[in-house]
């Protein structure tokens, strides 16, 4: 082949990765989202005022030896007389070929309440791992989608209170992005009686 021929080839072939990267880095990114959900108290079915859901998004970079995990973002969103909660919708792509947003990962509180499932769940774990991992995908999906029922269950005595706290504050998330969360782990602190 002429060296001039082999040149143009070389150069069309540039050009060519070159218009498919700029394709592949300015397509549109997918929103998702937003997320809907009523809370309900598991003994009545009577919808919750007041619960606070903390919402979480981590960013997971693929590196050598191992993935990184970083928080990315949150929203922090209250229910309403109805027990309804809406949270934003929001890039969950990213244009980087090694990043990939994980969550939301919901931390969900109210004062004298001991956890939360979504409404169908078993309330203890009874199944095989792969049925659980199945429904919670398809949970998520309705979540992301049409929205889901939320259960919380209440808590029955002190203890189950106690156990409540101990599960609901992030750490690795900046505490200037759940300034409820705070307010309430720290009024509940007070009711059972620890010192500030």
């Amino acid at each position: 082949m002429p060296p001039i021929r082999k040149r143009y080839w070389l150069t069309a072939l540039l050009l060519l990765s070159l218009a498919v990267a700029a394709g592949w880095w300015f397509r549109p990114l997918p929103l998702s989202g937003p997320w809907r959900a009523q809370i309900v108290d598991a003994e009545t079915g009577q919808p919750i005022e007041g619960v606070i859901v903390l919402a979480v998004w981590d960013k997971r970079t693929f590196a050598w030896p191992h993935p990184d995990r970083h928080y990315h973002d949150s929203e922090e969103v209250v229910s309403d007389k109805d027990g309804r909660v809406v949270i934003s919708a929001r890039l969950v792509t990213s244009r980087h070929p090694f990043e990939v947003y994980i969550g939301p990962r919901l931390t969900i509180f109210k004062a004298g309440y001991r956890g939360w499932r979504f409404q169908g769940t078993p309330p203890s774990p009874g199944e095989d791992l792969e049925a659980a991992r199945r429904r919670s995908e398809e949970n998520r999906e309705r979540f992301s989608h049409g929205g889901v029922v939320i259960v919380m269950e209440p808590a029955k005595n002190r203890d189950e209170r106690k156990a409540a706290l101990d599960r609901i504050i992030p750490v690795e998330i900046p505490p200037n992005q759940y300034q409820r969360l705070l307010a309430a782990y720290d009024k509940e602190r007070v009711n059972l009686g620890y010192s500030r």
